[in-house]
């Protein structure tokens, strides 16, 4: 599979808030590429650093095809290899769960990142929107196509 375009970013960005929504958290959402670029982000809580957050969990699940939380948990061990990826990877990353990568057809398709709750509330929203993202239907696609702003 190609990178993830425009409407499949922002059907995952409408159903990570929805996930979000459910619980009470205004989340704001990243979608990067498989290359760890921003394809779509979308503020949710007035928090400064919201979307600074999300990009770097969705830069960080992009560069290795893990989940956040469980990059975080093998590093443990290795505090000063996590530390040192800020230095080492282009652009920013966030070491905190909520970054998820993507797969559409059994493929790697880029990464999400959740920021806004507590860090057990960010990475639930991600795995939960990945899996659905991951278990999409064309019709899913056809709605994500049609809500898209130039569809109209």
């Amino acid at each position: 599979m190609a990178d993830l375009d425009f409407e499949q970013a922002l059907w995952l960005v409408l159903r990570a808030q929805e996930i979000g929504a459910d619980s009470g958290l205004n989340v704001t959402v990243a979608i990067h590429d498989t290359a760890g670029h921003p394809v779509l982000v979308a503020r949710g809580s007035d928090k400064w650093h919201g979307p600074y957050m999300a990009m770097g969990k969705a830069r960080l699940a992009a560069a290795f095809r893990k989940p956040t939380s469980v990059l975080l948990e093998g590093w443990k061990e290795r505090p000063l290899f996590a530390l040192s990826l800020p230095g080492v990877l282009p652009g920013e990353v966030t070491l905190n769960p909520g970054g998820y990568p993507l797969h559409c057809n059994g493929e790697f398709a880029g990464a999400i990142g959740v920021g806004g709750g507590a860090p057990e509330d960010d990475d639930r929203v991600a795995r939960l929107a990945s899996e659905a993202f991951a278990h999409r239907t064309a019709s899913d696609d056809a709605l994500a196509a049609v809500s898209a702003p130039d569809a109209q």
